[in-house]
């Protein structure tokens, strides 16, 4: 039974469908398997799972109105891909339970699994069209609805832009001590390179635009990320930087995995550091994503970048880090709660660069808690969340840098960082952040701590 020949058949007649389904359903015990779906259900439970699907087949057969039994069957049939077999099931249960919410739920969820968006939409429209439905199921017709309309845009614009004030107490990362050993001698480094306090204030822009595509689950989208900075007394780290990615996003939903989005885009950006060119930048990515549920959501992203950097009077010698990078990423989000969401990534980086002592290996990890909470002053809106991060990085270099040392550099950085975020209005909230930066390494020059402490103002839309 095609998705087609399920939409004709509600339209004209419940009954009629339903025979068709379990026509094709009875001659499945016999036949292959062929469902429209991967199963979800582990390898050695698709075939008990089969056997129990025939059993509840016959009680259905012989006790039409048992809602007991067409639901089991539903279930079993999704876990084993058998979508359309399902969705038989309940159009057929209709017939004796007429406006039930959870039929008309299951249905709905059923039909977006499909990618029928459209007839999703008009069951769960239905679920929650009667003032006596439990608080679950309008909760989870609100989630579905949401990414129902997600879907229907032909196009949508969307970001958020920020500005600030940031205090550190090592804002040029200078190291931990005013004496460095270089080549087994102590050298006495000068004041501007010496660990430096400074306030900054920053702008940050992250804007994202998405453009429906003739084919069918296709859509382009165009992401710009921009940042600025300028210091009070350290101007030499006046930074600016832009980065433009773009490319076509696959729906993998019509290909039977569910859940499944594939993104290819290119990358382009650039820098600026006290007025000189800094960095340029040129790459492409791929990034393939799953939500198996809506409370769960992972991806794997390959990026590679031809990455360029200019020298300058200032910096004589950057032109020795260019190179090119290949990194690879897996990054999950999982809510444990309505109020409670785990975020976990894990980066690994390999770094070509023009000079051995410039290039290295990297491997990352980070993980971030957030927390919803009540507002607690009742004039401002809520929830007002917390964000607590965690990281780690670990770089180890080709070669060694001469003019330090004979052993190759080593070093690890750990940060955590703290965001308290207040909704002032439906689209402005106040951030106040609070972060603190640990390096350690076999190079003098690469030891260093730096605290900061910020606030700033977000407006999103």
């Amino acid at each position: 039974m095609t998705v087609g020949k399920t939409l004709s058949g509600w339209a004209c007649g419940v009954a009629a469908c339903a025979i068709l389904s379990f026509a094709s359903a009875s001659a499945t015990w016999a036949a292959p398997r062929d469902f429209n779906r991967p199963p979800r259900a582990a390898a050695g439970d698709v075939e008990p799972i089969e056997a129990r699907r025939a059993a509840l087949f016959q009680v259905m057969l012989d006790d039409p109105g048992n809602l007991d039994a067409a639901f089991e069957y539903a279930a079993l049939s999704s876990q084993v891909g058998d979508l359309e077999g399902a969705i038989a099931t309940l159009e057929r249960m209709l017939i004796f339970a007429p406006g039930l919410p959870r039929l008309q739920l299951e249905l709905g969820v059923l039909y977006f699994r499909l990618g029928a968006y459209g007839t999703a939409g008009i069951y769960f429209d239905a679920a929650v069209s009667n003032g006596d439905v439990p608080e679950e199921v309008r909760n989870k017709v609100s989630e579905y609805q949401a990414a129902i309309a997600s879907q229907n845009d032909a196009s949508s614009f969307s970001g958020s832009f920020g500005i600030g004030l940031r205090y550190q107490s090592n804002a040029n990362g200078g190291p931990a001590s005013a004496i460095v050993n270089l080549n087994g001698l102590d050298f006495v480094l000068s004041e501007d390179a010496r660990k430096a306090p400074d306030l900054n204030g920053f702008i940050s822009g992250d804007f994202q635009g998405v453009f429906d595509l003739e084919a069918q689950g296709a859509e382009f989208k165009v992401n710009l990320r921009t940042y600025g900075e300028g210091y009070l007394k350290h101007d030499e780290l006046n930074l600016a930087y832009a980065e433009l990615a773009a490319g076509p996003s696959f729906d993998l939903n019509r290909f039977g995995l569910e859940g499944y989005t594939l993104d290819l885009y290119g990358i382009a950006g650039g820098g600026i550091l006290a007025g000189d060119p800094l960095t340029s930048g040129l790459g492409a990515g791929v990034f393939l994503g799953v939500r198996p549920t809506l409370d769960w959501f992972y991806g794997l992203r390959g990026e590679y970048r031809h990455e360029r950097f200019y020298d300058s009077d200032a910096n004589p010698t950057l032109s020795d880090n260019s190179g090119d990078r290949f990194q690879g990423q897996l990054v999950s989000s999982y809510r444990l709660s309505d109020r409670l969401t785990l975020d976990l990534a894990g980066t690994v980086d390999r770094f070509e660069a023009e000079t051995a002592r410039n290039t290295f290996w990297q491997v990352g990890g980070m993980a971030g808690l957030t927390i919803l909470y009540e507002s607690p002053l009742a004039r401002l809106p809520a929830p007002w969340s917390l964000s607590i991060t965690n990281q780690i990085q670990r770089r180890n270099y080709d070669a060694a840098d001469p003019m330090v040392s004979s052993a190759e550099q080593q070093t690890t950085k750990w940060t955590v960082g703290l965001t308290q975020t207040i909704p002032l209005t439906d689209d402005w909230a106040a951030l106040l952040q609070t972060g603190y930066q640990k390096s350690w390494s076999n190079y003098d020059t690469g030891m260093f701590d730096n605290a900061t402490l910020g606030i700033s103002l977000t407006k999103v839309f």
